[in-house]
């Protein structure tokens, strides 16, 4: 739910909402709070649906992912198109935990690499929650690329960062990944944009780790 205090507002998980989710036009686009599309963008909860990331895409007969306008026009980048089927594999493995993740890895070594809407892959879905960070250093681990950029042109470590994920920001960092770092597509520097989010628990192990002042 969301919380307004001084004219921000704020998730229930205490990250700042960086855009006003009453503004004109949302409710038109999105709808009225309590009926937003679940398969996409709610502006109230700051939330999106698997239309929007980390969902099932379509594909040509020839296996390649159908590239397109993507769901809601939320991002208007060209990106995977979503096939309405809900959650990716990976994604709903990244929800049930590491113990999944490992196991359909030790057979499917490439799903590491999985494409979903938004252009999320499976390092990008394991920084959208609380529970999906504990599976980071298993991706890790598998030779998962630290440094994809989804659609948005975010990193994982992004996606750690506008989330306020501890765990997973941490894990990406000893595995070498800078948050300073000003990366080509991506508006933001991870420390910018947790800083923006007011997201504490990252920047403070980001400081602990000597990558933030």
């Amino acid at each position: 739910m969301t919380q307004k205090q001084e004219n921000e507002y704020y998730r229930a998980d205490g990250v700042r909402i960086t855009h006003d989710p009453y503004a004109p036009g949302m409710a038109e686009k999105y709808g009225l709070p309590g009926e937003t599309n679940p398969d996409g963008f709610d502006p109230y909860a700051d939330t999106v649906g698997p239309g929007i990331y980390g969902g099932s895409v379509e594909r040509n007969k020839d296996g390649t992912i159908v590239i397109g306008q993507q769901y809601q026009n939320h991002n208007h980048r060209p990106g995977p198109v979503y096939d309405g089927r809900g959650y990716s594999l990976m994604s709903r493995a990244i929800h049930a935990g590491p113990d999944k993740v490992k196991a359909i890895l030790a057979d499917y070594l490439e799903l590491r690499e999985e494409i979903s809407t938004g252009g999320a892959r499976p390092l990008h879905m394991c920084g959208m929650s609380q529970k999906g960070q504990l599976c980071t250093q298993a991706l890790i681990d598998a030779g998962a690329d630290l440094h994809a950029q989804d659609t948005y042109g975010y990193t994982p470590m992004h996606r750690m960062a506008s989330n306020n994920l501890a765990i997973g920001g941490e894990a990406l960092a000893r595995a070498g990944v800078d948050p300073n770092a000003r990366i080509e597509g991506a508006d933001s520097t991870a420390i910018e944009i947790a800083k923006r989010s007011r997201s504490i628990q990252f920047l403070m192990v980001m400081q602990k780790l000597g990558l933030y002042d």
